[in-house]
This record gives structure tokens, sequence and C-alpha cells, in this order.
């Protein structure tokens, strides 16, 4: 801002004197007030850019955690889902394994009761074959040899 006297000293220098100066330093004062008011104005047009720039950018922010958010409440949902199928994959395995060692254990059951019932059957024919023989011989040693194999 130029100050009065300087106005004056660059009005003399034109030439201009009394109302002549008077008016071309009120012109010069009217120029720098409007240059001040225009750069005002621009200042608050550029103040608001700047206010609508971060209020947007606040905005994404706030959209972008909204995101990150739900992203994670879904991945966590997910990873929850597959620790459940992971569970009953597992107690399913499990159950089958238990259902596997039972049948198992009939079936050795069932082979041992086999196994028991041929050796009763062959014992007993091996007995009947020895009283046979011992009806026949009538011997002492085979009556012994009964005992043993009963036993």
């Amino acid at each position: 801002m130029a100050s009065v006297q300087t106005l004056k000293e660059l009005g003399e220098q034109m030439g201009s004197k009394g109302t002549e100066m008077r008016d071309f330093r009120k012109e010069q004062q009217d120029l720098e007030r409007e240059g001040r008011n225009q750069q005002r104005e621009h200042d608050r047009i550029q103040q608001g850019k700047d206010d609508k720039f971060r209020l947007a950018q606040m905005e994404r922010e706030r959209e972008e955690q909204k995101e990150q958010r739900e992203h994670e409440k879904e991945r966590e949902q997910s990873e929850k889902e597959l620790r459940e199928h992971q569970r009953e994959k597992d107690e399913k395995d499990c159950e089958f394994e238990i259902e596997r060692m039972k049948f198992e254990r009939d079936k050795m059951n069932f082979e041992l009761k086999m196994k028991a019932t041929e050796i009763k059957k062959a014992s007993s024919e091996i007995g009947e074959d020895e009283e046979g023989e011992d009806n026949k011989e009538g011997s002492v040693a085979s009556g012994h040899t009964r005992q043993r194999i009963g036993a």
C-alpha cells in the first residue's frame, strides 16, 4: 500500500496539482482498496475450496475406515465359519475312528469265539477218538493222554 506522501510525490512528478492531485490520490487509494478486496475474496474462495477439499478427504477416510471395519468383520466371520467347519469335521473323523475301532474289536471278538469254538470242537473230536481207542485197547496210558489233552 502506497502512503499518502508517496502518492503526493508521484502526482507532483506527473505534474498534478490541487483537485487533480486529490483525485489521483483518491483513485490510487480506491484501486488499492479494490485490490485488497479482490485478494480477500480470492482468499475466502480459496479457503472455501480448501475446506471442501478437507471435508471430502475426511469423508473418504471415514468411508475407507468403514469399509475396512466391514472387511475385517467379514474376514473374522469367514475364519469363525472355517474353524466351526474344521471342528465339525474333526468330530466326525473322531466318531468315524471310534466306530472303526468298535468294528475291529467286534471282529476280533468274533474271530476269537470262532477259534475257541474250533478248538473245543477239535478237542472234543480228539477226546472222542481217544475214548474210542481206550475202549478198544483198555490201556492206562490212553486215559492219561486223555487227561493231558483235556488240560
